[in-house]
């Protein structure tokens, strides 16, 4: 940069002020020193113009480059369009002009009265403009969509209002929302950030679901301390975080995906909550969280009745969501369907083949129970000698394929195997390269999977049917070509789905697929009364038609993170979530909560646990243990021991503390070891 222009520079007055650039209307020019005053007007001579061509003049801080820019309709638009440009370098003194008159989206100007003196007549009349938009929130999109014409005007109908002239007109008032005197001076919403030391919960279920890698864009909408930011920076994740009250100058811009954890219930005014949510969703490319807080050890009781909410002794509201409140709070505010992840935690897709390729991902089972793929020498032992030096030769590539098909139950198309060419250079096509595989137990292993597969996709589809999701009409192209290869077709795959939530819902059915499971030491059936009961993380291993019983009870209440069992009632209509205090390290277990879900009233009842002594004590526990359990073994053991004893007369939910402990002591079962599974019981 020559020492004229940086002189120049730091001579200029007033202007808007964009990063490393500095806008001045022509009349802002004309007040500035000598030495500015000659420099656009060597620009102006090296483009060929005069002061009548052009309206704003762009002056650049960090190297010697002027643009002047022709806005023909700067006084009488609100927000005028760029027609034509002039770039000057001066160090090469070449100009360059471009014309923008004929775009369909052009270039628009906010915030004129940065680029006016302040004396000027039309200043107060721009600056009032910029300030009733700014507390609409117009300015938090994104700056590079809204500096173009159509992204603004749809920004601007999204919070519900337009500009006539200068003035902001309201066109919908459930969705404007002004932010000036809304938030009561006596709520505190800042209070209600935490600090973390590990990710937030709806960040967790982001990770999980493969949602956030070092390949995504993150937004952290309302960051409060911006802990999950740091964390995932530090993880090599491009996150961003914005926060009114922590991080208000951060950057706001459009990323794949957008957290709104733990802000919509922190909102006393209901109008403003709906406008945050709305801005969430514009700024997300590809999906949104919306986690709140929900009902739960008598928090919502706390402190005085306030909005729709309540307001504690701290200053801070709180708004507790009832079970399916917020999902279809998200879907009517959106006109998405929302999806349930978890207790208080949707996700919100922009586009219906996402959210089918979620939905359809969510109902995989795992193949880890084939030992097709699993152990090296396992492997060998099966290798057919006639095939083995073909193996051999390609044992990498045929591996990585047999899991894919194993994956998928059926053999892949083109598309959906990375390595396809090496496969047709190789082999020719997919069904050379699986008759290529030499294990004996190949054609068995593929069926198992496909029957996996067939399952996973009816739980899905009949899901789909339940919810009537309007995003179903949108299916992932693996997804059709699993409808046609396990169905038929799409037509026999929804038909088919439609009889198996039916199915679901009776109670023959239901007893049949609890009776084979528990044959299968999936679970533990009552032959009193026909109630099934598993362990919560064997659930994608149960027949279909528990499965999907289970997931539209999961439609009404979600099931919490901390629930061990699962309870499938003989009715058919009921679902139960129960959970237990230090259900691993146990070997009798205390009922801690209880949640039944009935399907035929659609309605959740959480039944009240007793205290002390009185609270229900699970017997038989090792039957409910996943078979890989760490300890289980102990406690076989130790149930046998309570069998033998005659205490251990049920499995499942037993009596009171109080009650087993008289059991065990009149059975001569010592205390030491009731609450340890460390060497089964003294005897």
């Amino acid at each position: 940069m020559t020492s004229g222009y940086a002189t120049a520079v730091r001579e200029l007055n007033g202007g808007k002020r964009l990063h490393d650039v500095v806008y001045m209307h022509s009349t802002l020019i004309r007040l500035q020193t000598p030495i500015v005053r000659e420099l656009i007007d060597e620009a102006a001579r090296l483009a060929k113009v005069t002061e009548d061509d052009f309206s704003i003049a762009r002056i650049s801080q960090n190297r010697p480059e002027v643009a002047l820019l022709d806005y023909p309709d700067f006084f009488d638009d609100p927000f005028p369009a760029l027609r034509t440009s002039w770039l000057i370098d001066l160090t090469t003194q070449r100009a360059s002009r471009r014309d923008f008159g004929d775009q369909e989206n052009p270039l628009i100007l906010h915030r004129k009265e940065l680029m006016l003196d302040d004396r000027h007549a039309e200043h107060t009349k721009f600056a009032a403009l910029t300030t009733d938009l700014e507390d609409f929130g117009a300015f938090d999109f994104p700056a590079n969509l809204i500096g173009r014409q159509l992204y603004w005007q749809q920004a601007l109908r999204n919070l519900g209002i337009r500009v006539e002239g200068h003035k902001v007109v309201v066109i919908d008032s459930d969705s404007a929302v002004p932010r000036r005197g809304l938030a009561d001076k006596n709520v505190a919403r800042h209070r209600t950030a935490i600090s973390r030391r590990r990710l937030s919960s709806p960040m967790q279920a982001l990770s999980r679901w493969g949602f956030i890698n070092t390949e995504a864009t993150v937004l952290d909408y309302g960051c409060g301390r911006g802990d999950d930011v740091r964390a995932l920076r530090e993880a090599g994740v491009v996150a961003t975080g914005w926060d009114p009250h922590f991080a208000p100058n951060e950057p706001v811009e459009t990323s794949d995906i957008v957290n709104l954890g733990f802000v919509l219930n922190v909102i006393e005014n209901q109008t403003d909550r709906t406008a945050t949510l709305r801005r969430a969703f514009a700024l997300a490319r590809n999906v949104l969280s919306v986690a709140v807080m929900v009902p739960g050890d008598g928090r919502e009781g706390r402190g005085d009745a306030y909005a729709d909410g309540v307001l504690t002794n701290k200053g801070t509201f709180q708004r507790y969501f009832a079970p399916t409140e917020l999902r279809e709070y998200v879907s009517s505010v959106l006109g998405r369907d929302s999806v349930t992840v978890g207790p208080g935690l949707v996700f919100v897709f922009r586009r219906d083949e996402e959210e089918q390729a979620f939905l359809a991902l969510r109902q995989r089972s795992s193949i880890r129970s084939f030992d097709s793929v699993d152990a090296e020498t396992s492997r060998r032992e099966r290798i057919s000698q006639t095939r083995a030096l073909l193996y051999e030769r390609h044992q990498e590539l045929l591996d990585t394929f047999w899991a894919t098909v194993l994956e998928l139950g059926r053999l892949p198309e083109a598309w959906e195997f990375e390595r396809w060419g090496d496969i047709v250079t190789v082999f020719g096509n997919a069904r050379r390269a699986f008759a290529a595989l030499p294990f004996p137990n190949r054609d068995a292993d593929l069926a198992r999977s496909a029957g996996r597969r067939s399952g996973d996709l009816l739980v899905y589809l009949a899901l789909n049917v339940f919810e009537r999701r309007r995003s179903a009409v949108t299916v992932p192209a693996s997804v059709q070509r699993d409808m046609k290869c396990f169905f038929g077709s799409q037509k026999a795959a929804n038909e088919r789905a439609r009889a198996s939530l039916f199915e679901s819902g009776a109670a023959d059915p239901i007893i049949a697929a609890a009776t084979g499971a528990a044959a299968e030491g999936l679970g533990v059936l009552a032959t009193k009364d026909g109630d099934y009961t598993f362990h919560a993380s064997l659930l994608q291993q149960q027949p279909t038609a528990l499965r999907i019983l289970v997931g539209c009870a999961e439609r009404l209440e979600p099931m919490p993170a901390d629930v061990h069992l699962v309870k499938v009632h003989g009715t058919g209509n009921r679902v139960s979530y129960l959970s237990f205090d230090d259900f691993d390290a146990r070997p009798l277990p205390m009922l801690k909560q209880r949640m039944i879900v009935d399907l035929r009233r659609q309605r959740v009842e959480e039944v009240p646990i007793k205290a002390g002594g009185e609270r229900r004590v699970l017997l038989g526990k090792a039957r409910l243990m996943r078979p890989d359990a760490p300890g289980r073994d102990r406690q076989e053991r130790f149930d046998e021991v309570l069998r033998l004893r005659g205490v251990l007369l049920q499995e499942g939910l037993g009596p009171s503390a109080r009650t087993l402990a008289h059991r065990l002591a009149q059975a001569g079962v010592g205390p030491r070891n009731q609450n340890t599974a460390a060497n089964g019981p003294d005897q």
